[in-house]
């Protein structure tokens, strides 16, 4: 009778065991993880982000956006290396150094050219929007936005 008493006791104590082992093992997983999300960011320093006086961040805004995409064949890239003559010769007779942002974001060579044109004047700006526009003519392979924040910026 006193072995049977053990054996029994000995049962419920591997039970009571077991199920205290799951009920902790369930605790400490669903442990709340606001430390790791609390941590601050680390910020790149190509993000399109500019600090200001208050050392707060906002995004550029980008006078022109060139987006070069893709339909499953890869971007124009003959039109690219147009549009990428009339920078060079547009900045040679204007005596610039306009260099867009470049900014990759597609599997198949997808790239964005984002343009901040404050130093050009308004006739500058006028003819380097009018020279991409005629060079991009009719195709849907280049989209032009104005006065816009970057899409794929990260």
């Amino acid at each position: 009778m006193f072995v049977q008493s053990l054996k029994k006791n000995s049962t419920i104590m591997r039970t009571l065991t077991f199920i205290i082992l799951i009920a902790t093992s369930s605790l400490f997983a669903c442990k709340n993880s606001s430390q790791a999300m609390d941590s601050d960011k680390i910020e790149p320093s190509n993000s399109g982000k500019h600090e200001t006086k208050n050392n707060m961040q906002e995004e550029v805004t980008y006078d022109m956006i060139l987006s070069f995409i893709s339909k499953g064949e890869g971007i124009d890239y003959t039109l690219k290396k147009k549009i990428d003559n009339i920078l060079n010769s547009f900045n040679k007779k204007n005596n610039t150094n306009l260099k867009p942002e470049t900014l990759a974001w597609g599997r198949e060579g997808e790239i964005d050219y984002n343009f901040i044109t404050k130093n050009l004047s308004t006739s500058q700006k006028d003819e380097l929007t009018s020279q991409v526009r005629e060079t991009i003519g009719s195709s849907d392979m280049v989209h032009i936005t104005f006065n816009q924040k970057s899409v794929h910026k990260r």
